[in-house]
């Protein structure tokens, strides 16, 4: 039980200084404030978390924990890379759908300090090889004539805004669009990993009229 307990502790704690760091920054935010955000006091925090720094990759480790594992999965799947595409997008959604304040706090302080966020994703290399499979999975379908032709740069910017962009602007999306019903936009979600998807396949299909 007291493992349990302390789990969602942590949990707390990493979801208090991500909205912390989202409000203040990496660099304004404070122990104490992520203490108070946590309902918790700051011996207590620094018992499962002695700095920001620490708190910053545990948090960055959370996300790509959540996604990078799973693409490599998926890339290594024995299925048409129609069915990987569908499959990773599909990811990208229900992950941040299930985590909404992610692509605020990482566009934040890509703003904010890009090279802290690089530094701390290359700390480990191993983080980011599940990228590098999934590009040369990309790269060798285009050499294959599956995919078409394009700076790899082009298909993540795309992608990245396909989907992230409706969260960052849920509210007044769901406000003008909307007309105000969250149910709406929940629906709107549901419709669009099909939607995303069906871009990116006009996006990379071979025959594409340039």
């Amino acid at each position: 039980m007291k493992q349990e307990d302390n789990k969602e502790v942590e949990v707390r704690i990493l979801d208090a200084a991500r909205q912390i760091f989202i409000k203040k920054g990496f660099e304004a935010a404070t122990m104490g404030d992520i203490a108070n955000e946590a309902g918790i006091g700051r011996t207590s925090l620094n018992y499962y978390f002695r700095t920001k720094e620490i708190l910053f990759e545990a948090i960055l480790d959370q996300l790509l924990g959540m996604i990078l594992p799973n693409i490599a999965q998926i890339v290594d799947e024995a299925t048409p890379y129609q069915d990987k595409i569908k499959k990773i997008i599909r990811l990208y959604m229900q992950t941040i759908r299930e985590n909404r304040s992610m692509p605020l706090f990482v566009i934040n302080e890509f703003q904010r300090d890009p090279q802290h966020l690089y530094r701390a994703v290359i700390k480990d290399p191993v983080r980011i090889m599940p990228v590098i499979k999934l590009r040369q999975f990309v790269e060798n379908e285009m050499e294959k004539g599956n995919l078409r032709k394009m700076p790899i740069v082009d298909l993540v910017s795309t992608f990245v805004s396909l989907v992230i962009f409706p969260f960052l602007i849920r509210r007044p999306l769901t406000e003008i669009f909307l007309e105000g019903k969250e149910e709406a936009f929940e629906a709107f979600l549901d419709r669009r990993t099909e939607f995303v998807y069906g871009i990116v396949e006009k996006l990379l299909n071979p025959n594409h009229i340039k």
